[in-house]
């Protein structure tokens, strides 16, 4: 059986509508405890220095059983090619992944609070109703990805790069420094948001520097997020919370969309003329 497509049991729906329905993505406060899913298996040691061969990886998700989450906390997945792998509801928690490739791999519900991700290749992955708190994604490439009821609380996204990906998850206080985030698609959407709306929550976030051109940024939290040095050209604001952000040193400000749209525009701190 291949971890690819022998594990359609844990679809991770459970998990998912609970947290939809706790309307988490507002509250996000404590850790959903790996998004309310069954306890992991212990299919993994912890790291012990050599990372895993794909095909190790495989035999764990594999063996996991269907009512319980594979348990991959502290592995050491780092360099490995891993694109394509179903590891919804996983529990990466502290595991490695440096330079790992997950291109389209399925990391639905996957628990990936406080791994190591640095460079890590996250292309067109699916990272919905995921949880990476803490998360270390420096210079990690999340290009078309998919990360709906994400969290993403204190991650460090130093110069990642999510341009056309889909988000609407919690930022609160992430790194995204010279991120790239050009059409990056984090505005709400009522209509594909059956259990109510939600918003990419990026209050506190520190995108100085980030490449927001043509960003689709309507109706986001971007109350006292440091935007300083940002390029917004394109960029739409409509219905965002500017709140206390720090809109200093803007490149292509005077493109940026939606500013007179934007709620408590009043109070965001802008260059002294």
């Amino acid at each position: 059986m291949s971890a690819g497509g022998g594990r359609g049991a844990r679809s991770g729906a459970p998990a998912a509508l609970g947290l939809l329905a706790a309307g988490a993505l507002a509250l996000a406060a404590p850790l959903p405890a790996a998004l309310a899913q069954a306890p992991p298996a212990r299919t993994a040691p912890a790291d012990t220095g050599a990372p895993l061969t794909r095909a190790a990886v495989e035999r764990l998700l594999a063996a996991a059983p269907a009512d319980q989450a594979p348990d991959l906390r502290g592995a050491n997945l780092a360099g490995a090619d891993l694109s394509g792998l179903d590891f919804r509801s996983a529990d990466l928690r502290g595991a490695r992944l440096e330079g790992a490739r997950f291109v389209k791999a399925k990391l639905f519900g996957a628990n990936l609070s406080l791994a190591r991700a640095g460079r890590a290749d996250f292309t067109g992955a699916v990272l919905d109703v995921a949880v990476l708190r803490g998360t270390d994604l420096t210079r990690a490439t999340l290009r078309d990805a998919s990360l709906y009821a994400t969290i993403l609380i204190d991650a460090d996204l130093t110069e990642a790069d999510l341009r056309g990906a889909r988000v609407i998850g919690v930022f609160t206080n992430a790194k995204l420094v010279r991120a790239r985030l050009a059409g990056v698609r984090m505005g709400a959407d009522p209509g594909n948001q059956p259990m109510g709306l939600m918003r990419t929550d990026l209050g506190g976030a520190d995108l100085r520097g980030a490449d927001l051109t043509d960003a689709d940024l309507r109706k986001t939290n971007l109350a006292r997020a440091d935007l300083t040095g940002a390029t917004v050209a394109g960029a739409d604001v409509s219905g965002a919370n500017l709140a206390g952000a720090v809109l200093r040193q803007l490149r292509g400000a005077d493109r940026l969309r939606g500013v007179d749209r934007a709620l408590h525009a009043d109070e965001a701190v802008r260059d002294t003329p």
